[in-house]
């Protein structure tokens, strides 16, 4: 069970959070009538609830993202070192080698270990937890990011997935803070027997590219059957919530603000219901940026904490579920 629990006498600082989503709106009229997606706009709106969802333009790349937003965070922060730099993605630049090399190289900071973690829409969870393992054991300044170009990887003519995905970056510094404020916890999971409910077929050791690969669509994401892969993560989230606030001694009364995966607005109407919380509850971007997979959760934290939707004090609870099959959650206490 992949548990921590922040001892009583440490603390892990989280802040300053940063993001950045690319210029380019491409809203569910662009879609349906000059993309090729075979929904219509009322259509896409009421299976997804997402009205418009940024793309990176042409000379951007996953980097390049993920650069922006932890310039923010460093300059935020006033720091010009990092002991650490974990990036959570599922489209690196390249696939050899990681684009938190280019990242470290495109922030200027000295040499420091950079690495990707790769879990689906789980990444910036996973971020967080290994950050926390950090800082617990000694490293003072980790840039914990994820950063996502998914709309590279999209069929446009595929109807489960041509309106969802957006392409984003966004993150936070992690660092020795008070006892009993930032992190307090974290609970990560993974069951590879649904490592393929959400993936990308082709471009791997497992099916290489191949002129068949590019001409079939191999390379773009497959979802083969989305309502059951949202049933199945709506359902997890709430067994993953009540685990890790067990865990803390805590209860859904005290969270003041939950910030779920962003699969389409719709998912997190249809999580609110489940878990017998009013929507309010639940912070919800995904009708302005689309599902940016692993970031966003950060990108919803930050938007979150930047309009004040938590204050000081506040208790806001991460869950997170992407392919993989994976969950996690993570509880933060605003300082």
């Amino acid at each position: 069970m992949g548990l921590l629990i922040v001892p009583e006498h440490k603390g892990v600082h989280v802040g300053p959070t940063g993001s950045y989503v690319p210029e380019r709106r491409v809203t569910a009229a662009d879609l349906s009538q000059h993309l090729g997606c075979p929904l219509t706009e009322d259509e896409i709106l009421h299976r997804t609830g997402v009205q418009e969802r940024r793309w990176v333009a042409d000379d951007e790349a996953t980097s390049d993202m993920a650069v922006a937003a932890g310039r923010l965070i460093l300059d935020r922060a006033a720091v010009e070192e990092l002991d650490r730099i974990l990036l959570s993605t599922n489209s690196p630049d390249h696939i050899s080698p990681g684009a938190a090399c280019f990242v470290q190289a495109g922030l200027g900071v000295p040499p420091c270990p950079s690495m990707d973690l790769v879990s689906a829409c789980s990444g910036f969870v996973f971020g967080l937890d290994l950050g926390a393992r950090s800082v617990l054991t000694g490293e003072t300044r980790v840039l914990v990011l994820a950063s996502e170009v998914r709309s590279r990887f999209l069929n446009l003519e595929d109807r489960s997935t041509c309106a969802l995905f957006g392409d984003g970056a966004a993150g936070t510094l992690m660092s020795p803070g008070p006892p009993g404020q930032g992190l307090l916890g974290t609970y990560t999971s993974t069951d590879g027997r649904g490592g393929r409910s959400v993936y990308v077929p082709a471009g791997g050791s497992r099916e290489p590219a191949s002129l068949s690969t590019v001409s079939n669509s191999r390379h773009t994401i497959r979802m083969e059957n989305g309502v059951e892969v949202m049933v199945l993560a709506v359902q997890h989230l709430a067994s993953v919530a009540e685990t890790l606030l067990e865990a803390l001694s805590m209860t859904l009364e005290d969270v003041d603000l939950i910030v779920p995966h962003q699969a389409n607005a719709r998912f997190t109407e249809r999580l609110a219901r489940f878990m017998r919380l009013p929507l309010t509850r639940f912070m919800n971007v995904a009708a302005e940026y689309g599902n940016t997979s692993s970031a966003s959760a950060a990108i919803a934290l930050d938007v979150a904490l930047e309009t004040e939707r938590a204050g000081p004090g506040a208790n806001i609870l991460l869950l997170v579920a992407g392919g993989g099959y994976s969950v996690g959650a993570a509880l933060i206490k605003v300082p």
